[in-house]
């Protein structure tokens, strides 16, 4: 299903701008490949956790690609990130984080990335009110449960959040009904 939706994403957004791109929480590289793939100039960074990177390294390798991807440990509440992309992905992480520790998250981003790259938020975004779509309001009532986070943000949130982190013209490039909405906000400073 990641595979399917990922060659999906990555077909339908741009990339042909990007030369280096940050992963982060990439565990086994589904978009990485993905995104290398649509990109053949393009070179990675895979940030996760240590234990993870195995089974990123084994796909990388199986699909021809590890030789473009420099694969990096770490948690990303706790440690820096690596810098110097114009492309940072942050794939199917925010809901899982309250609003401090992703604006923490955005600021780490807004510091790794270069002066005009672009930040790709893929996840839920729902609609104003909270209820819909459908499955965000599933996943939202699970992370209440599980976790510390509030679960699945609006737009609107995720404006406030990026423009606080320093990010310029957030845009909701993708509106869909699962974790396949993109976000893009860019570093303009």
């Amino acid at each position: 299903m990641g595979r399917q939706l990922s060659s999906e994403i990555a077909t339908g957004y741009n990339l042909d701008p990007f030369s280096r791109m940050l992963d982060i929480g990439g565990a086994s590289g589904t978009y990485t490949i993905s995104f290398l793939k649509k990109n053949p100039d393009m070179v990675a960074t895979l940030f996760d956790f240590e234990a993870v990177l195995p089974l990123a390294e084994a796909r990388l390798e199986a699909e021809g690609l590890l030789d473009r991807v420099e694969l990096k440990g770490g948690d990303y509440n706790r440690d820096p990130l690596p810098e110097g992309y114009d492309l940072v992905l942050a794939s199917d992480l925010i809901g899982q984080n309250t609003n401090e520790q992703n604006l923490g998250l955005f600021k780490k981003i807004f510091k790794s990335m270069k002066v005009g790259g672009v930040l790709l938020i893929r996840d839920f975004a729902m609609d104003d009110t909270h209820t819909g779509p459908e499955p965000g309001v599933l996943f939202s009532m699970l992370m209440l449960v599980e976790t510390q986070g509030v679960g699945a943000y609006s737009f609107q949130e995720y404006k406030q959040l990026l423009e606080q982190a320093g990010f310029s013209d957030p845009k909701l490039v993708r509106k869909g009904n699962e974790k396949d909405s993109l976000i893009e906000a860019r570093k303009s400073i």
